[in-house]
């Protein structure tokens, strides 16, 4: 009984690990092709049909479209089979059906699109060569305006600050814009949690939310 009670525990640490984990938006360790597409790998080049009658210039055309082909495909074979993990653990964790589901996943999804705007940022690290080069964190398209406003605002900060003769007005103007742009994204994250308090949940999906600072 105490053995099955602590797997229990871990089952649902682990499955909050998992959630947790799905909400990012850069995945370190990309899934294999196979796994994401149930074992079905594709094939490194194409058909040796499709390159007959190519001269060898159209072969190597083809074969860098094949692969950049590829590459999309199973990017976008990732994102749906992260997608998939992420909504299978989120139902699991709430204890929810699957009607009760497709209400909460869009206020879910509305706290995802929301809450990016506060978390974009970019890091600055050197080069070998001893230059500052700055990074992104956060999504890596402009999927809502207001990620897109974000990213524009941050870049021309930056742009401010890369240059010598860049004055403190114009400095501290821009950082007003990004502040307000994140306080914009916050006023809205707020709203999107008041609507998600205000469904049925169970206590213990209100706690989960809680936890997760999706409600307050």
């Amino acid at each position: 009984m105490k053995r099955k009670a602590i797997n229990m525990r871990t089952q649902s640490v682990v499955l909050f690990a998992t959630v947790c984990l799905s909400i990012a938006v850069f995945i370190s360790q990309p899934l294999s092709w196979a796994s994401a597409s149930n074992g079905k790998p594709m094939p490194l080049v194409p058909p040796a049909e499709s390159l007959r009658g190519l001269s060898d210039e159209e072969k190597v055309k083809a074969v860098e479209k094949w692969r950049a082909d590829r590459q999309r495909q199973e990017k976008q074979a990732t994102r749906e089979y992260i997608n998939l993990m992420a909504r299978e653990a989120w139902k699991r964790l709430l204890r929810i059906n699957e009607q009760q589901w497709q209400i909460i996943e869009r206020e879910i999804d509305k706290v995802y699109a929301a809450s990016w705007p506060i978390r974009v940022s970019r890091f600055a690290s050197r080069d070998d060569a001893g230059h500052l080069r700055w990074k992104r964190f956060g999504p890596t398209g402009a999927k809502t305006p207001q990620i897109a406003e974000c990213c524009r605002v941050i870049d021309e900060l930056i742009d401010l600050l890369e240059h010598e003769d860049s004055t403190d007005e114009q400095i501290r103007k821009k950082m007003d814009a990004l502040e307000k742009v994140r306080a914009d994204a916050r006023k809205e994250l707020a709203q999107i949690g008041r609507e998600l308090a205000a469904l049925p949940l169970t206590p213990r999906q209100e706690a989960i939310f809680l936890i997760m600072g999706y409600i307050d």
